[in-house]
């Protein structure tokens, strides 16, 4: 165990580059070249312009990014006059002659022709860190233009999605997802089917968020993730996305017409995804010691995903300084799974031996509107933002399942239906108040209430007591009717400080009290309970240099149960193996500790590492039992205290114009254990992703990429590996408004074997699963329509606090 700390700790002070080195040798900075960077016909500041310093002789000897207020700062060894060379996506490229100790405006003049033909040799970092925030650039990675979010979030910093799906920031899957920087009902509900349905095309980028401010909610024990759809332009155009492969089919269209004071976006898309695995389980039962049964099950099952969405959003700007928007989009789903398994139970009594056949289904009608105003006030930094939300789904699962002895003879049948309705509502309102001119000193505060309000109608219909018959009974026990509702209102303050010698301090708190009740038409008895929190965080700055800036977080967090892991509905669809939500479930606070050091070279790279520990003395775990005839129930509970000592490494540099590589390592060690059952288990769990991409002049692209982990661990066992590893060639067509991909996921290996192991007192499992995810896909990607014209642009616009709610096209 020591052993493993000392390589934690070694990785991350092996990732400080020596910081006593100057810029040239022999050279003491004391001088400095700042600037601000704004578009020339809007005066709005451009964040993330590339700045290249430039000796007397052209050679440069130093690069930097703007930061969100379009401001640059260069430390240079000596005084004089030196060369700057200032470009930006979508901007003409300026060279300029600038002195030490002047602060210069420069502007950009937005190019009139179409983006593709603009040659930019600097190119974005895939990885970026940008405030508080670690950012994976997918608009830029040629391998995103295929398959869905799920695989987009595999090569974003900190994230690991495993086989079947299930993703995890930092190995935790207590995550608050935001779409666009709001929340999402849908992708709250189910996250994995919600997940195929954003398109890999349609996302701008991944926001990893592991200590965020007063502002966020307090829900996601390990932090946030916001998922960026491709944001609009100011022009008349849009975008066409097809995909085609083995595994799945997706299409998109994208619309944008663009006014004076009104902008109208349109975007339409549709899926199809199929899957297929194959497990055997082997779990072994105990009493006292002595094994009193054995079950051996064999399955394989193919899910057939569709779904489609469209989304609507407009946007008024009475003048420059407010913004009135709103987003109508509706989601449709269905995931039908067809499974056959082999079950053989046996202990002192006859053996039990039968074929079953499962027919599950499951879609969901979701349809969200969003409103959105903005009012920006005199003084820089200083708005209003109001944001009000009200969404509405509809939910019908059900599984049918028949058994059949050795012989074929059918004997038994279960149906089960579960109907589910869902209302939520929401308002924000958030002020932010700035000290200085500047507006890098500020107060933010803010109150926000949701409401949830949803009904569960489930009922099991079965010949448990007429075996081989057709007629079956309603079994009152396992049917019931539920109505669920929770309230939850929020208020917070966070303040931000900057100083002179470049410290910034955030200090913030959020309150959060919650309400829950549910109502049960059967024998079940109601429940309600409330509860309160009081969520601090503190963030401590200090920028040494350009190159180097150091970071100290503390932050709380929370977990909230959801309807659907307080539900006690029993899916049943494998009667040796039940799941069930639990309606006693409390909320799980998780305490974060963290230190960082960002580090951004004069040759481009760029290098973010981090360690952190983190606990929770009443996390959520799914606890598995098993009783005296074999049968295994899985429920969540309040029942184990953990905690995570880790660290992590992200890296990007380009080598040359056309070569990049990135890369990212994640360490940790972690412990689980209960007081109550007696039980405890901890590991040592290690991930990393890579990704590489080469350009060569005829407009060809080349990819690879891979991730690796060695499996989660878990209260009561753990998985073994999971990789996946990527390959993507890109051609530029129809005069660089087009492009072809073919892409290939897994090609050398038919299936990803994983193994995953569970033990108590009571049991011992070990499950093995074939998941079947070789595929090729080919897409196709076409922008249409006129560049932006700057013309239209006459309203400067800061960049928001929180991005709208927009899914658009590709750019």
């Amino acid at each position: 165990m020591p052993g493993k700390f000392a390589a934690i700790l070694f990785l991350i002070i092996a990732s400080l580059p020596v910081h006593s080195q100057s810029i040239m040798p022999g050279s003491t900075v004391s001088f400095k070249i700042r600037g601000v960077v704004s578009d020339t016909f809007d005066k709005k500041t451009l964040e993330l312009a590339t700045i290249l310093l430039k000796d007397k002789d052209k050679a440069v000897i130093k690069t930097t990014l703007t930061d969100a207020t379009g401001a640059f700062n260069l430390a240079v060894p000596e005084k004089g006059i030196y060369f700057l060379t200032i470009s930006h996506t979508g901007y003409g490229t300026i060279d300029v002659k600038a002195s030490t100790g002047d602060i210069v405006k420069f502007t950009l003049v937005r190019q009139s022709q179409q983006l593709q033909v603009i040659e930019v040799k600097k190119r974005r970092p895939l990885i970026q860190s940008t405030g508080d925030k670690l950012v994976y650039n997918a608009a830029a990675d040629i391998g995103n233009k295929s398959g869905s979010a799920t695989d987009v979030l595999r090569k974003a910093p900190m994230v690991t999605v495993s086989a079947d799906g299930a993703v995890n920031l930092r190995g935790n899957s207590n995550i608050k997802i935001l779409l666009n920087g709001m929340p999402s009902g849908m992708l709250a509900k189910n996250l994995k089917e919600a997940l195929k349905m954003i398109p890999a095309s349609a996302i701008l980028s991944i926001e990893v968020i592991t200590a965020p401010s007063a502002r966020y909610e307090a829900e996601g024990a390990a932090g946030v993730i916001n998922i960026i759809t491709k944001e609009k332009l100011k022009s008349t155009s849009g975008t066409i996305d097809v995909s085609m492969g083995n595994r799945e089919q997706s299409a998109s269209l994208g619309l944008n017409m663009s006014g004076a004071k009104l902008d109208f976006n349109f975007m339409g898309s549709g899926m199809f995804e199929q899957t297929q695995k194959e497990n055997e389980l082997n779990r072994a039962s105990f009493y006292k010691g002595q094994p009193v049964g054995s079950l051996m099950q064999r399955a394989d099952s193919r899910q057939r995903t569709k779904g489609a969405s469209l989304e609507m959003g407009m946007e008024y700007r009475p003048d420059s300084t407010q913004k009135l928007g709103t987003t109508l989009s509706y989601w449709h789903d269905q995931w039908p799974v067809r499974s056959n398994l082999y079950n053989d139970y046996r202990d002192a009594n006859i053996p039990l031996l039968y074929n079953q056949s499962s027919d599950q289904r499951a879609r969901f009608h979701y349809i969200d509107l969003s409103l959105n105003y903005q009012k920006r006030l005199k003084r820089k930094k200083q708005s209003l933002q109001l944001l009000g939300n009200l969404s509405h789904s509809v939910d019908h699962s059900s599984y049918l399942t028949d058994q059949f002895m050795p012989d074929g003879t059918h004997f038994f049948r279960e149906v089960s239906p579960n109907a589910g309705r869902s209302k939520d509502y929401s308002f924000q309102a958030d002020y932010t108040q700035p000290f200085n001119k500047a507006g890098s000193s500020f107060v933010e505060m803010g109150i926000r209430w949701s409401k949830n309000d949803a009904t569960s109608n489930f009922a099991v219909y079965n010949n448990m007591n007429n075996r081989g018959s057709g007629d079956l009974k309603q079994d009152p026990g396992r049917s019931d009717s539920m109505a669920y509702f929770q309230d939850v209102f929020a208020s917070y303050v966070s303040t931000e400080l900057e100083t002179k010698n470049n410290w910034r301090f955030r200090l913030g708190a959020r309150y959060e009290y919650t309400r829950i009740n549910a109502v049960f038409k059967g024998t079940k008895p109601s429940f309600g309970t409330n509860f309160s929190n009081l969520v601090p965080n503190l963030l401590i700055a200090k920028k040494v240099d350009e190159a180097h800036e150091l970071k100290f977080s503390y932050t709380e967090r929370i977990h909230r149960p959801f309807i659907w892991d307080l539900n006690p509905y029993i899916d049943a669809s494998d009667p040796r193996n039940l799941t069930m939500g639990n309606p006693r479930l409390r909320p799980e606070l998780t305490r974060m500790l963290e230190a960082s050091h960002i580090y951004n070279a004069p040759s481009g790279l760029n290098l973010v590492s981090s360690v952190y520990f983190n606990f929770s003395s009443n996390s959520i775990e799914s606890l598995l039992a098993v009783d005296s005839n074999g049968i295994s129930r899985a429920l969540p509970q309040n029942i184990a205290a953990n905690k995570r000592l880790g660290a992590n490494i992200n890296a990007y540099t380009q080598l040359n114009d056309n070569w990049t590589i990135n890369g990212g390592l994640e360490l940790y060690q972690v412990w689980f254990k209960s007081n109550a059952l007696q039980i405890a288990n901890s590991g040592f769990f290690h991930a990393f992703n890579v990704n590489t991409s080469y350009t060569i002049p005829s407009g060809y692209t080349f990819e690879l990429s891979g991730d690796y982990n060695n499996g989660f661990i878990t209260l009561q066992g753990k998985n073994t590996s999971d990789y996946t590893y990527r390959m993507a060639v890109q051609k530029e067509v129809l005069q660089k408004r087009g492009s072809i991909t073919l892409s290939f996921v897994n090609p050398f290996q038919r299936n990803l074997r994983q193994r995953s192991m569970a033990t108590a007192p009571a049991f011992h499992q070990q499950s093995t699963t074939y998941y079947y995810n070789r595929s090729v896909a080919v897409a196709f990607s076409w922008r249409f329509g006129k560049g932006p014209k700057s013309k239209e642009e006459k309203i400067p616009e800061e960049q928001p606090t929180r991005p709208e709610r927009r899914r658009t096209g590709r750019y």
